[in-house]
């Protein structure tokens, strides 16, 4: 005898403001085979609770759903139906399902079912800034890309490695936006001595609803670049919330060519929501690691988180080993076979350099050496087309004297 599989039944979750309406909606939810997993009774919570549902049901007057909530919700790629009075269809076009408010419990029930069928709405459609005229225009109408730069446990020089790549790419002559969004530990302002009240923090002090306000009053000039800074004082890191993070670098992208930012230390128990929602809008993820033994078993943690809880696949995330010192250390090969994840370039430890760039206070590649070649190289392999080629080759002609040693982590698994 063979049991017939139970069927999956859509996970959805719900945020409507009027408690009567819930009531009707989720009975007829329930009805139609759905599972309701949750109930929200603000934006912000619906944006924390999307990630683990296949739909989300929300209502246009749910208390602070703005612009920035919808954003990261599309962002999740996780499809959403918005119940909206037709005269604010063109506000929150291209953002979501859109419904009439008063549509009955069918008309719904079939919307979910059509929306979870397709998923979450094209992200080639305007921003809802863009419908009421506000939003910017790209310097010359193609976005880059976000760069996001994780790490686990120890420091091994995430911030040190954003900084050197937003000077590398700006010396191509690209307009590069780095972006600290570390809130455990941001120290670029004081790496780069610029303004602490200006950056991140600003999103914290009274915005709005629908608004991100005055982005470019909060950008840094720093050499050749531009800074969106963090938050360092850490009373107020949890004011910011997280779609106001995602929607504000999403909102400033199409203005750079190259938009890096540091999120520091990315593992379970560490990670926070901000971090999990510029996660998912990266179109690629660095992990930064030391090539000892105990630097490449955090950078495993980092990568199991990335992959369980951030459900981002391995196609996205690529490894730089950094202050690498030769002997002592595992080779390019080696920390790939362990980590199962392809190493994009070795930065070698130039305790000199480093030195004279915290005391200039400027970016390690500004001021030569041996780091600063290889951060360019780094650069160079994430804006080439062949990068997946280009670091095959620069891991084919690394010298292989320490090939006899066992690799690292993977002999205990």
């Amino acid at each position: 005898m063979h049991e017939t599989p139970t069927p999956h039944k859509p996970r959805v979750l719900v945020g409507i403001g009027n408690p009567e309406r819930e009531r009707r909606l989720l009975a007829g939810l329930a009805a139609d085979k759905f599972v309701v997993a949750g109930r929200c009774l603000d934006a912000p919570s619906l944006v924390e609770q999307a990630v683990e549902v296949d739909a989300v049901l929300a209502s246009a007057d749910l208390h602070r759903l703005s612009a920035d909530a919808l954003i990261a919700v599309r962002e999740a790629g996780v499809p959403l139906v918005l119940l909206v009075d037709p005269s604010d269809v063109a506000r929150y076009n291209g953002h979501a399902y859109l419904l009439p408010s008063g549509s009955g419990q069918p008309e719904v029930v079939a919307a979910l079912a059509q929306a979870i069928e397709r998923g979450a709405v094209s992200d080639d459609k305007r921003p809802i800034e863009a419908a009421a005229g506000g939003a910017r225009e790209s310097c010359d109408g193609r976005g880059r890309g976000v760069i996001a730069l994780v790490s686990g446990k120890g420091a091994p020089g995430a911030t040190t490695m954003a900084m050197g790549l937003a000077s590398a790419f700006a010396a191509m002559g690209r307009r590069v936006l780095l972006v600290d969004a570390d809130l455990r530990g941001g120290a670029i302002c004081p790496f780069l001595d610029l303004d602490p009240r200006r950056g991140l923090v600003g999103l914290t002090v009274g915005t709005r609803a629908g608004e991100v306000a005055s982005l470019d009053d909060e950008l840094q000039a720093a050499g050749s670049f531009h800074v969106l800074a963090g938050i360092e004082r850490p009373e107020i890191r949890d004011r910011l919330v997280p779609e106001q993070a995602a929607a504000a670098i999403r909102e400033l992208e199409p203005s750079f060519e190259s938009v890096v930012v540091d999120l520091g230390e990315t593992l379970a128990g560490v990670a926070s929501h901000v971090t999990n929602a510029v996660l998912r809008m990266a179109d690629e993820v660095l992990v930064v690691t030391t090539a000892d033994l105990a630097g490449l078993w955090n950078a495993r943690s980092c990568l199991r988180y990335l992959q369980e809880s951030g459900g981002i696949t391995t196609d996205r995330v690529d490894v730089v080993i950094n202050r690498h010192v030769g002997r002592g250390h595992y080779a390019a090969p080696e920390v790939q076979r362990a980590l199962g994840v392809r190493v994009l370039g070795t930065i070698p430890e130039d305790r000199r350099a480093a030195r004279v760039a915290v005391s200039e206070q400027v970016p390690l590649t500004t001021v030569g050496g041996a780091a600063a070649r290889e951060l360019r190289a780094v650069a160079n392999a994430l804006t080439s087309s062949e990068t997946t080629a280009a670091a095959d080759r620069r891991l084919a002609q690394k010298p292989q004297r320490s090939r006899w040693r066992r690799s690292p982590v993977e002999a205990r698994r």
